[in-house]
């Protein structure tokens, strides 16, 4: 088969790799579409994020290795030995990781701490592949309704669906979303969809603006134009919300915002509210712990995602309660084009792209 393989950071090269062999409890599949997700993106380039780490290694004890590709749709070809949940023909994806189930934290129900999980598209290959072997209880079957555009974009929709559920969201409560990328705009409507009273949103990009417009935020905020935060202010008569996401945070060589929406979002929630931060941050944070701490703010990380978060996600997408389809602007078909989907994914402002461009290899 064809596969993608990294020989060092920058430098990945489409090569012919044997099939994957089915093995007991795995399943083999053939991958239909896959997303990069903007972490894929960072890490290709040896931007220091999530597993960085263990990619360097990888790439050190290996090279040439199959890297990254977790966003994914794929079906079913071959099951081995004692899976009994999937056969071929079913259109499957994955949390992106693959717990061991029999760690301290597996058994505590905490599967995303795993010990001993595989990284899928780092410690095991990835989908920028024609074909991906994974162990069945890492693959996700969402509703056989959900097209593959829709079921590749189910693993990142699974970190705002884990988030919703860590920010344990009181119906009516004021929510405010710092960003209107992927992420925000997943968080818009799933914070609609958990209760929230009046959802603010703010952003740079007028295709975001528009689309949270389309998904029923109650204030769209142009942060070229207006402080998000006066506005929030303005609008909650002075007192805040009562919980903000912060989606914007990040990288600015990528389009993201820095530190800068995650000093915003200190300011913008009200006295005893909460920040839960969705956007992954890098390098070394600064910010006020006695203002944090007089005002009483918690500043949450979710616990992470896992195939039951991906599943409800997938439910959440069938029934109509989110839209990951509006969010598609970009795709490319044939697998030698993967380097072209990281260019516009790596760019999406430049490009107007709103979701990772996707490639379709079925």
């Amino acid at each position: 088969m064809k596969a993608w393989r990294f020989y060092a950071f920058g430098d990945m090269r489409l090569d012919e790799v044997p099939d994957p062999e089915v093995k007991p409890g795995w399943a083999v599949c053939k991958v239909r579409r896959v997303q990069p997700s903007i972490t894929d993106v960072q890490r290709s380039l040896g931007v220091g994020t999530i597993n960085s780490a263990l990619l360097r290694e990888m790439l050190d004890k290996y090279a040439p290795v199959q890297l990254l590709g977790h966003e994914m749709s794929a079906e079913v070809v071959e099951v081995g030995d004692g899976v009994e949940h999937l056969a071929p023909g079913d259109r499957v994806c994955t949390s992106g990781h693959v717990p061991c189930l029999a760690c301290s934290f597996c058994r505590e129900g905490r599967e995303m701490y795993c010990i001993d999980k595989l990284h899928v598209g780092i410690n095991t290959p990835g989908a920028f592949a024609e074909y991906i072997s994974l162990p069945a209880h890492g693959l996700v079957r969402p509703p056989q309704t959900l097209d593959d555009t829709s079921i590749a974009c189910l693993q990142p929709l699974s970190s705002t669906v884990a988030a919703m559920r860590d920010a344990k969201i009181q119906t009516g409560e004021t929510v405010a979303i710092t960003g209107q990328g992927v992420m925000g705009l997943y968080a818009l409507q799933a914070a609609r969809t958990c209760g929230a009273g009046a959802v603010y949103v703010s952003d740079v990009k007028d295709e975001a603006l528009a689309l949270s417009r389309k998904f029923g935020a109650d204030e769209v905020i142009d942060a070229r134009s207006d402080d998000p935060v006066e506005k929030v202010m303005e609008v909650t008569e002075g007192r805040g919300v009562d919980l903000v996401f912060e989606c914007a945070g990040g990288n600015a060589d990528q389009g993201l915002s820095g530190h800068t929406t995650l000093h915003q979002a200190t300011r913008m929630v009200r006295i005893g509210g909460r920040v839960l931060q969705i956007a992954g941050l890098i390098g070394d944070v600064k910010f006020d712990p006695v203002f944090m701490r007089a005002q009483g703010i918690q500043w949450i990380f979710p616990e992470g995602h896992g195939a039951d978060t991906v599943a409800l996600g997938g439910k959440w997408v069938a029934s109509g309660r989110i839209d990951v389809r509006s969010l598609i602007t970009h795709e490319e078909h044939g697998i030698e084009n993967l380097p072209r989907v990281m260019e516009i994914t790596n760019k999406k402002a430049e490009y107007r792209a709103t979701n990772p461009c996707q490639l379709v290899l079925a």
